[in-house]
């Protein structure tokens, strides 16, 4: 470990502080109400401890970046247009929400998913449909089914009674 990498990995850490702090106090909720921001966190703060150790440049974590790079991650990083950028922070992120009031969470995750791994991310066809729907079924598995959570069904979808 060198300081380089030390530098890289105080925003995990941060992070991680307060996903911490969140989870402590997500469990005075009341037993129902504290389940999802309580499982929200665990799974923040796992993730996070993963990207501390990638910023840190562990064998682990080298294995973990290794691991989840695509083919063309090995080329140098040029710096994106500002035009470009603002799609990625905005055009996405209101893609989704649009999608999701009218179509409901489900479709719209899928949808998301599918296309942001095929045009962003460039990934196969097959792979991104494959990705898209093991993160739908997982979310459905998840909520729907697991912690009988009823799922916005959209604008479209509920008034059709899907």
């Amino acid at each position: 470990m060198d300081v380089d990498s030390l530098r890289r990995a105080r925003v995990p850490l941060v992070l991680i502080l307060i996903m911490v702090g969140a989870l402590i106090g997500s469990y005075d909720y009341e037993p129902s109400a504290r389940a999802l921001p309580v499982l929200v966190a665990w799974t923040t703060i796992g993730l996070l401890l993963l990207e501390f150790l990638v910023q840190l440049g562990t064998p682990f974590g080298r294995r973990i970046e290794t691991f989840f790079q695509s083919t063309t991650d090995g080329e140098e990083a040029q710096p994106v247009p500002v035009s470009r950028a603002l799609m990625y922070a905005v055009g996405w992120p209101g893609f989704l929400v649009v999608m999701t009031v009218f179509v409901g969470i489900l479709p719209a995750v899928l949808v998301y998913v599918f296309l942001s791994l095929k045009f962003v991310g460039g990934k196969s066809l097959p792979r991104a449909l494959t990705a898209a729907l093991a993160v739908t079924a997982f979310a459905w598995v998840l909520f729907e089914w697991s912690m009988s959570y009823q799922l916005y069904r959209g604008v479209l979808m509920g008034a059709s009674g899907f």
